[in-house]
């Protein structure tokens, strides 16, 4: 590693990625926390599926706008300490809800700030992770950490949808009450490596636009999935919702057993970083746009199958930030390029497949138009990076 091997600082890295992994595991949560209420708000705002996509596209939207200044913030600031500051920054906005939970223009609001948070937060954390690694270990590691997305979109989920079933506010203290723990957490263990604050600024590789176009289409394609799993299950007469969250957390279950294989996988291919990010989001593609036909028997382990292909391309595809960074006191500036990419997917396609629901009253072709442009997306970048 490209620290001392010794036992202090292995159990000192131990408590960097445990708490970023949590800090990761609530930042997912709170993704997920409007998206589940969907049905909910449509029923007491009084508004369309389409205006309560708005409201997730709202979340993605601050998260994509502020990708690049983020990366750029971290890189010169320090990634530890606008880690810090940006998940204060994430609860104080969090908090919010509890104020303006019967304002559709106050939680876009608070979606855009969530979302802008959001992004530094998973940008510096990604950044510490492999800051304290050697290049043939990051993507491995990535993996680990992005298990924390798999966590916070199921289990979290789940407590959300389960909690409020008790009541909003026991939902909302309960989530608020973890944040606090995971700011803790942050506040105490993580921290930058000393030696490599002096690392000097490099180019970044223009080939990385192939890693974004890859990134970009796993993005416009689970991201939109997952967002709305709970909206489609419920207004596709699947499952009513008042037990919507007895299968909330399944999508992302998957993740959670595949995440930290994607990088062990690749390390033992030529070009195991592009192939292991490419064919998984294909499979993804396949399954969803399969989905569609499904025996209602079927559609929750076809859905669990979509965590798993995501959870393999995670690792491999951030941990080409390093590979076409230039330099580590890039690193996170490349972080962003390739996240940009996954969340400009991950804005459109809720409003995409929201929008097409509220013309033709189910998710079937909007599932079959994503999952046919994810793969279209994949040609380009698959011949670039592997041939």
């Amino acid at each position: 590693m490209a620290f001392n091997n010794t036992d202090g600082n292995n159990r000192h890295y131990t408590g960097i990625l445990g708490s970023s992994i949590m800090s990761f595991s609530m930042n997912s949560t709170l993704r997920f926390f409007i998206p589940v209420l969907i049905p909910l708000l449509v029923s007491s705002l009084n508004i369309s599926v389409y205006l309560g996509s708005l409201l997730i596209t709202a979340y993605w939207l601050g998260y994509t706008v502020f990708q690049i200044p983020a990366g750029m913030i971290s890189d010169r600031v320090g990634v530890s300490k606008v880690a810090k500051i940006s998940f204060i920054l994430m609860v104080l906005s969090f908090s919010l809800f509890y104020f303006f939970m019967d304002s559709y223009t106050g939680i876009f609001i608070i979606q855009i700030l969530l979302g802008s948070f959001s992004a530094t937060v998973y940008l510096s954390d990604t950044s510490v992770i492999q800051k304290w690694l050697p290049q043939s270990s990051r993507a491995t590691f990535v993996g680990i950490y992005q298990t924390g997305f798999f966590i916070g979109a199921s289990l979290g989920e789940y407590l959300i949808l389960r909690t409020l079933s008790i009541g909003f506010r026991f939902a909302f203290i309960v989530i608020l009450s973890i944040l606090i723990i995971a700011t803790i957490l942050n506040i105490v263990f993580l921290r930058e490596p000393e030696h490599n604050k002096l690392a000097k600024h490099g180019k970044i590789d223009r080939k990385i636009i192939y890693v974004a176009m890859i990134r970009f289409s796993a993005g416009f394609l689970y991201i939109g999935f997952i967002t709305l799993f709970t909206t489609f299950i419920v207004f596709d007469h699947i499952v009513p919702y008042s037990s919507a969250y007895l299968y909330a957390w399944i999508p992302a279950a998957g993740g959670i057993i595949t995440s930290p294989l994607g990088g062990m996988i690749s390390r033992r291919m030529k070009h195991g970083k592009s192939i292991v990010s490419v064919l998984p989001v294909v499979a993804l593609a396949v399954t969803i746009i399969y989905i569609n036909y499904a025996p209602v028997a079927v559609i929750f382990l076809i859905s669990f199958l979509t965590g798993m292909f995501y959870g393999l391309y995670a690792g491999p595809s951030m941990g080409m930030a390093s590979d076409f960074s230039g330099s580590d006191a890039n690193l996170a500036s490349s972080s962003s390029i390739l996240n940009f990419s996954s969340q400009v997917g991950g804005t459109v396609s809720p409003l995409l497949m929201g929008f097409m629901f509220s013309i033709y009253g189910n998710f079937a072709l909007a599932f079959t138009v994503v999952g046919a442009i994810s793969i279209i997306t994949l040609i380009i970048p698959f011949i670039k990076l592997t041939f």
